[in-house]
């Protein structure tokens, strides 16, 4: 029963990921960001399925990365928008927003892909909404793949 509805919630998932524009991602980023900008940390880049071993993320959280990263290049496009005529701070405070969630989650233990379900619940901003949903998801696979939250090195 359980795993029906998983996979019922997966399906609905990857059917609104392919519908989601710049107003979606817009919701779902302005929720997140933070008043505060990240570090300038560099990171270590690696490739996505290295990051996800490391991390100790379990195939249900590689299939929504997986999933979310189908539209990585709209996010890309759409921070580069924010950037360019709206908020050139506008990556650093959102990753900050990121961050600032992961670290809490990091401090009471979460880890795996315990920690993946709360930023992806995070991202999504607690609705049951499958568009923002989607749209939380691509945000968050997006900087997981450029390497912004999650741990790049053990």
């Amino acid at each position: 029963m359980k795993i029906d509805h998983l996979d019922w919630v997966d399906r609905n998932l990857e059917n609104e990921m392919s519908d989601i524009r710049f107003p979606e991602l817009e919701v779902v980023c302005r929720r997140i960001i933070s008043s505060e900008l990240a570090d300038s940390t560099a990171f270590n880049s690696l490739p996505p399925q290295d990051k996800i071993s490391l991390n100790d993320l379990g195939p249900s959280s590689s299939k929504k990365i997986t999933m979310g990263l189908m539209q990585a290049p709209l996010v890309a496009n759409y921070l580069q928008s924010m950037v360019t005529h709206v908020d050139p701070d506008f990556p650093p405070r959102l990753i900050a927003g990121f961050r600032q969630e992961y670290d809490k989650h990091r401090r009471t233990g979460a880890k795996g892909d315990g920690l993946f379900v709360l930023l992806e619940h995070f991202a999504a901003g607690g609705s049951a909404d499958f568009e923002r949903h989607a749209a939380g998801l691509a945000v968050l696979a997006h900087l997981f793949q450029v390497c912004d939250i999650f741990e790049t090195t053990s």
